[in-house]
């Protein structure tokens, strides 16, 4: 279970970030990589020189699995899980770059700086079915990506081939595949009226649809003739609020094992200023690291 949300601010900047829900830790750690971290790709020689990269990740072997991240020239990219849907190719192309799942976000954040970037890469890639290793397997995802220009972009690999659609709402959830969300969402969207009230659980199209409409209630009228709300700071305050209002509360989502989702973190990047502002499960402060504060031209991973 997560949900990510793309953000436009009233002084024109654009925030992005997501909730992760799952009933266990994995290592996560908000993770910087810096442009000389030696990168290996599918098939591709090794980039030893790319864009400096911040986000929350685990470190395999010395590796960064980035769940979520953002990139030094502003561009931004979730993956969420779609366990139902996700079908990968079994084998590459010949004239495709083969990248597994666990790859696509730091070669994307790496290599490209806007969503149009990320389009035309794209175009040369095969995403493939295989695992990081004997013990962490594929996981099945769709992806978030949205940058600082205001484009936002959701690609998904199903057993259709590779679908890019254009970020409409500036949601994500997990499943059904995003046109049958974007289906839904629209057409509860067109008839829900000031007073109009949201269903309570926290399944996927419901997480969508409650998220999506808070976000449209606080652009069209949540800014309005107040000082405060054309200030950053209150922007990522109405953010975490968005998404808190779909995070599930303990107990209220068991997994078939008897296990409990809960939030684990909340982020939200200011791609813009380059600071990665966190909240990790049971603590309500706001954390935050700075592309600024980092050394990017280093070549070792650095971990918060």
């Amino acid at each position: 279970m997560c949900t990510s949300l793309s953000l436009p601010t009233p002084n024109g900047t654009r925030l992005f970030g997501r909730t992760l829900d799952l009933d266990t830790h994995f290592g996560e750690a908000v993770t910087f990589t810096p442009r000389r971290f030696p990168f290996t790709f599918g098939n591709c020689s090794p980039l030893t020189c790319h864009y400096a990269l911040l986000g929350m990740a685990a470190s395999v072997d010395g590796y960064p699995l980035y769940a979520d991240a953002m990139n030094e020239k502003g561009l931004c990219m979730a993956g969420l899980r779609f366990a139902e849907s996700a079908v990968y190719a079994e084998f590459s192309r010949e004239d495709r770059l083969a990248l597994a799942p666990w790859e696509l976000i730091p070669y994307l954040l790496c290599t490209c700086a806007t969503v149009e970037e990320v389009r035309a890469a794209l175009g040369e890639i095969c995403v493939v079915d295989k695992p990081f290793s004997d013990t962490v397997g594929t996981a099945p995802l769709h992806w978030h990506i949205s940058d600082t220009l205001g484009e936002g972009l959701i690609l998904e690999v199903t057993a259709e081939g590779m679908e890019l659609y254009p970020d409409k709402l500036g949601v994500l959830t997990n499943e059904p595949p995003y046109p049958s969300q974007m289906a839904a969402a629209e057409a509860c969207l067109l008839s829900c009226g000031d007073e109009a009230g949201l269903p309570g659980d926290f399944s996927s199209p419901t997480r969508f649809l409650r998220a999506a409409t808070l976000r449209r209630w606080w652009l069209e009228r949540g800014r309005i003739d107040t000082t405060k709300m054309e200030t950053k700071s209150y922007a990522v305050a109405q953010f975490f609020s968005i998404l808190g209002a779909v995070s599930p509360t303990a107990g209220s989502v068991m997994t078939p094992e008897g296990g409990c989702h809960r939030t684990l973190y909340t982020c939200c990047m200011d791609a813009a200023a380059g600071v990665y502002h966190y909240r990790t499960e049971g603590d309500v402060e706001t954390q935050q690291v700075k592309l600024e504060e980092c050394d990017r031209c280093g070549i070792k991973l650095l971990r918060f």
